[in-house]
C-alpha cells in the first residue's frame, strides 16, 4: 500500500504544471494533464503539523470544481509568494 500524498507535495505539483512552459500546442495539453492528476491526488492528501493553515486553504479552493479564475489567480500568487519569501529566508 502506498503512503498518500502530502497537501505540501500536491501544492508543488499543482505550481510545476501551471508553470510549466507552454510553447506548443500539445504542452497547454500536457500542462492541463498534470494539473488533473494532482488534483486527482488531492483527495487523499494528508496535511503535516508544519505546514501553514494556508496550505490547506490553497488546495481547498483548487480543488473546487468551479473555482473561478481570480480565485484560482489569487491561490498561485500567494503560493510563489510563500515560496519566494522561503528561498529568500534560506539564503539570508
Amino acid at each position: 500500500m502506498t503512503e498518500p500524498p502530502s497537501v505540501r507535495d500536491v501544492l508543488n505539483l499543482l505550481l510545476e504544471a501551471v508553470t510549466y512552459p507552454c510553447i506548443g500546442n500539445t504542452d497547454w495539453e500536457d500542462a492541463a494533464e498534470m494539473e488533473a492528476r494532482a488534483l486527482a491526488m488531492a483527495a487523499q492528501a494528508i496535511g503535516s503539523p508544519d505546514d501553514p493553515p494556508e496550505f490547506r486553504i490553497w488546495l481547498d479552493t483548487l480543488r473546487k470544481p468551479n473555482v473561478n479564475n481570480d480565485d484560482r489567480d489569487l491561490v498561485f500568487d500567494a503560493m510563489h509568494g510563500y515560496l519566494s519569501a522561503l528561498k529568500r529566508e534560506r539564503f539570508m
